[in-house]
């Protein structure tokens, strides 16, 4: 549901009362009123319609500013066609003409932070705040006019527009007439605002192409790239279903690299699991080669070692996991290392299992690159600190990288 909300000189703060309609997600009318703010029925969102009257629209060449700087400065460039103080006056670009001007939409600022706090003291979701002169269909070299009898407003190229004043069937509003005085169009295409009104006889060359077709605010489409006047510090936080235009580029690149990325770590994984098989069964095959198609086989690296080992003993041979090879390889490694002291030394199942102390914050860095280098995996099993100093719990095994 969206709540359309028609805003004239008559409101002046949250007492004051302001027509309404509620629209459903096709644009079909449920619920009509006026009142105050607070009274209208909640809605997801809620859109104001200033009426012609409170909005003054020109065109203007912008300075060529940053957008922090340039809504700081938009007043400035209206100032000589300003009534009151630039600082009372909120501005909002809108679209660029072809003479490369800029289409600028002036509003009373003190009057628009009133219905603003007003209408989140209501909690209203209000989205847009949009000319009432912006939601007249507008065609190509013609201007649009939306006429009472006695008043009414137009629309230009550009969503340029305003207020007319009064005239009558045969009185052409005076603005109109300096309007057509500057540049005429192909034609007027004239929109009733009551049901009474006759063609008028305005006696002038430019066509008048009387519609008898009735503008209603409540009825009427709000083009989607109609100006917004909730600008600059106005504007209302943006939601996802407004950024997703820009963030689906930026979305999308992120999806393809991420699913590039799966593609190639799951080709990695793959080719190096079958490189791991491809070992596997090289090892079974040597494994049983070497030991006999009928053994037994669990782990084809450890039973390998394991008899290896047993051959080198029956053979009179040291096996670099035997007690003597193992500590002569350690106290090589650790012999320079700072302040070495081996505490205890035990043998079992091929590993040694070392308490010592050593010195330095890098002593254990050291000592795991130095026990590698001599082809020994260190495993530290526990470490208690004293100062500088360090006593480890080391398992030693063969098998680092030479």
């Amino acid at each position: 549901m969206k709540l359309r909300i028609y805003l004239t000189a008559h409101w002046q703060d949250a007492a004051s009362s302001c027509a309404w309609v509620l629209l459903d997600d096709a644009g079909q009318q449920r619920e009509a009123g006026n009142s105050t703010l607070a009274a209208m029925p909640h809605a997801d969102e809620a859109v104001a319609i200033v009426a012609s009257d409170r909005v003054l629209a020109t065109a203007a060449e912008l300075p060529k500013l940053k957008r922090n700087k340039l809504e700081t400065a938009l007043p400035f460039v209206l100032e000589d066609g300003l009534l009151d103080d630039v600082s009372a006056v909120h501005v909002t670009p809108g679209a660029k003409l072809a003479d490369g001007r800029t289409v600028l939409y002036a509003l009373d600022k003190g009057w628009l932070s009133r219905f603003l706090a007003a209408c989140t003291a209501a909690k209203l979701r209000l989205r847009r705040i949009v000319p009432e002169y912006c939601l007249l269909p507008q065609r190509n070299e013609e201007w649009s006019v939306a006429w009472d009898g006695r008043q009414g407003f137009m629309a230009m190229a550009g969503y340029l527009g305003g207020a007319l004043d009064h005239g009558g069937d045969t009185r052409m509003p005076t603005l109109l007439q300096l309007r057509l005085q500057q540049s005429a169009p192909a034609a007027l295409r004239l929109f009733t605002l009551s049901n009474d009104v006759v063609a008028p006889s305005w006696g002038i060359k430019v066509p008048v192409l009387f519609e008898r077709q009735h503008f209603d605010w409540r009825k009427a489409d709000i083009p989607a790239d109609a100006p917004n006047l909730l600008w600059g510090k106005f504007a209302p936080p943006p939601r996802i279903g407004e950024l997703w235009p820009m963030l689906r580029p930026a979305l999308m690149v992120v999806l393809l690299l991420f699913c590039v990325e799966a593609v190639l770590t799951n080709l990695e994984w793959a080719m190096l699991a079958h490189e791991k098989r491809q070992l596997s069964n090289a090892m079974t095959d040597t494994f049983r080669e070497t030991f006999g198609a009928d053994a037994v086989m669990v782990d084809a690296p450890l039973q390998m070692r394991r008899n290896v080992a047993r051959l080198r003993h029956a053979a009179g041979v040291a096996d670099d996991a035997d007690f003597l090879p193992l500590l002569e390889k350690f106290s090589v490694a650790t012999d320079s290392l700072p302040g070495r002291v081996l505490n205890t030394v035990r043998y079992d199942g091929g590993k040694l299992d070392v308490e010592m102390r050593l010195n330095g914050a890098n002593a254990v860095d050291m000592l795991r690159q130095r026990a590698a280098e001599a082809g020994l995996s260190v495993q530290v099993t526990d470490t208690q600190t004293a100062g500088s100093a360090l006593t480890l719990q080391l398992r030693i095994s063969a098998g680092g990288a030479r």
